[in-house]
């Protein structure tokens, strides 16, 4: 049996968890401060092209260096299911490269990054049937740096915008678009 000696050094880290519970909001806000001072998000547009420049769907998201830099890689996904990594990844100034496999097929990914990073790049994904008699599937997007994220916006908000940049009303988006990311390749195989 523990008798009073025993107890009262045992009351200081009680208190001390017991307060420290009570501040778990107050050290995340405090984190959250502190990364936005290191790496502030900042507000990009993501432009879907096709052909010779014409834009199919323009996104605005808010974004830190690791959103930024997921720009430029692809984790691909065939008919919804992840494309598997197969063999070593190829990671270098602006290129990304991998094979993987999905639904039972091989696929060759490409990404090639082009422009400056910090300001407005251009990335293209290429994902290519590496056993099926079918040409890649490829995506281009345009990413410029707008500002600031909107207040109230945390990274990794977004918003699908017009050609005007008013915010596209609800529904009015392509239903094909819908959840829709670079290297994910609808109908892919048929």
């Amino acid at each position: 049996m523990l008798g009073r000696g025993h107890i009262a050094p045992l009351l200081p880290a009680a208190l001390a968890l017991t307060l420290g519970a009570c501040d778990d909001q107050g050290d995340a806000a405090r984190l959250t401060a502190r990364q936005a001072l290191l790496d502030p998000a900042r507000l990009w547009q993501a432009q879907e092209v096709v052909g010779r420049g014409i834009v199919m769907r323009t996104v605005r998201i808010c974004a830190d260096q690791k959103l930024r830099d997921s720009f430029q890689r692809a984790e691909p996904e065939v008919n919804a299911e992840p494309c598997r990594t197969l063999g070593p990844v190829v990671t270098r100034p602006g290129l990304y490269a991998l094979r993987c496999r999905a639904e039972g097929h091989r696929f060759g990914v490409t990404v090639t990054t082009r422009g400056d990073t910090d300001r407005a790049f251009e990335v293209s994904y290429a994902v290519t049937p590496l056993d099926l008699e079918r040409g890649p599937f490829v995506q281009t997007v345009r990413y410029r740096l707008l500002g600031t994220c909107p207040a109230g916006w945390r990274i990794g908000d977004q918003a699908e915008v017009d050609a005007a940049g008013a915010p596209m009303p609800p529904g009015t988006a392509d239903p094909n678009a819908a959840g829709a990311k670079p290297g994910a390749v609808p109908g892919l195989p048929s």
